[in-house]
């Protein structure tokens, strides 16, 4: 076995068990539960430890040695949260001592300050690309471990291997957007490999530029061809009384806003709006004058009242089926949907937003 001259500094050694106890593999999940909400909690911590570990590095270019300490402990006993849920070890997570599961990282002296988070999250994504392939590889090793383990006892070794090998890719990759280490991670999954070469580096670098170029036009194009809003002014008691607005023209489709019942408790009498709530229905006429279909969904509908809420349909019925439904091409269909407002709320607009191959929203603003 050919061991790098300079290993990387960021090492997850996970002992092999020989023998796993079946009943325990068949109820792993159940049994890691505890663990599991314990690491849950672990992790909304880190994000703060992580803060304060960038603020440091930005103010004083290194990490202070306790605060180093305690991250590299802190993702330890994740490790062996994690590992034990995936079978790798039969040992319950122990809070402290010796365990078959070992994280641990070589405490820097000093940090670069300007790579911290955004270079090495651009640096990182040609990493982040190739582990989402292993971790597939990993879930399926596991899947067939699993079944292993509960007719032999034993986890195939080299797909304990594998899924560990993936386990450390990922463990030095977080250490490297943690700022706990300043080498660029191998593409490797052997322990013994040392910081990838300055060809991979520089490689990484503008594939990783490239696709956060990329990411970033993908947002500002989308931000481009955001729908378009066309708004119109309606009374809302005239549209209580049934005297609903104009027809309006979206692309090949009309769309007229015909009635609001407000409450509209009764008028849906299997359903119940909760203690201090009350319905509001709006009643549309729809035609599809296009040569496909026109798919209506309850994401299409939003309402907006005088406190500043946003409010999502209860229901949608579109001739007489509920959403999502699929208007034929040249038919038309009457569309009810239905809100869930507070008692005292007023409904000061209501959007509808047209398929995405015709890219507008139309707002009705009551008045």
């Amino acid at each position: 076995m050919t061991v790098a001259a300079n290993p990387y500094p960021v090492t997850l050694e996970v002992d092999y068990p020989e023998r796993q106890s079946r009943w325990k593999a068949l109820l792993r999940l159940f049994l890691a539960i505890p663990v599991l909400v314990f690491a849950v909690f672990l992790l909304s911590a880190a994000y703060g430890i992580a803060i304060a570990t960038w603020i440091a590095i930005i103010v004083r270019g290194r990490i202070p040695g306790w605060l180093f300490d305690f991250q590299v402990k802190l993702i330890d006993w994740q490790a062996r949260a994690i590992a034990y849920t995936l079978l790798l070890t039969d040992t319950y997570p122990a809070f402290e001592g010796v365990y078959p599961v070992r994280f641990d990282a070589v405490y820097p002296e000093r940090v670069s300050r300007w790579k911290v988070i955004i270079w090495k999250y651009i640096t990182a994504l040609p990493h982040s690309i190739v582990l989402q392939f292993l971790w597939i590889g990993a879930f399926f090793s596991i899947v067939i471990g699993w079944f292993a383990v509960l007719f032999t006892g034993r986890f195939p070794k080299g797909l304990h291997g594998f899924v560990v090998g993936v386990g450390r890719w990922n463990l030095r990759v977080q250490a490297y957007l943690l700022s706990l280490t300043d080498e660029y991670p191998p593409f490797s999954l052997s322990g013994n490999a040392g910081a990838a070469g300055r060809d991979t580096y520089v490689i990484s670098s503008i594939i990783g530029g490239l696709l956060a170029a990329a990411w970033i036009g993908v947002i500002v194009v989308a931000a481009l061809v955001m729908p378009g809003a066309d708004r119109f002014s309606v009374s809302y008691a005239a549209l209580k009384a049934g005297n609903g607005g104009m027809t309006i023209h979206v692309s090949q489709t009309e769309v007229s806003l015909v009635r609001a019942t407000d409450p509209a408790d009764s008028q849906f009498p299997l359903l119940t709006p909760r203690e201090g709530k009350r319905f509001v229905a709006f009643q549309l006429e729809v035609r599809n004058d296009r040569r496909w279909l026109l798919h209506i969904r309850n994401g299409d509908f939003r309402l907006k009242d005088n406190e500043g809420k946003g409010h999502d349909p209860t229901l949608v019925v579109v001739g007489g089926s509920v959403a999502p439904v699929n208007i034929p091409d040249h038919s038309s269909a009457t569309i009810y949907a239905l809100f869930e407002i507070d008692d005292q709320a007023q409904p000061t607009e209501l959007h509808y937003w047209s398929p995405p191959t015709e890219n507008r929203k139309v707002i009705w603003e009551f008045k």
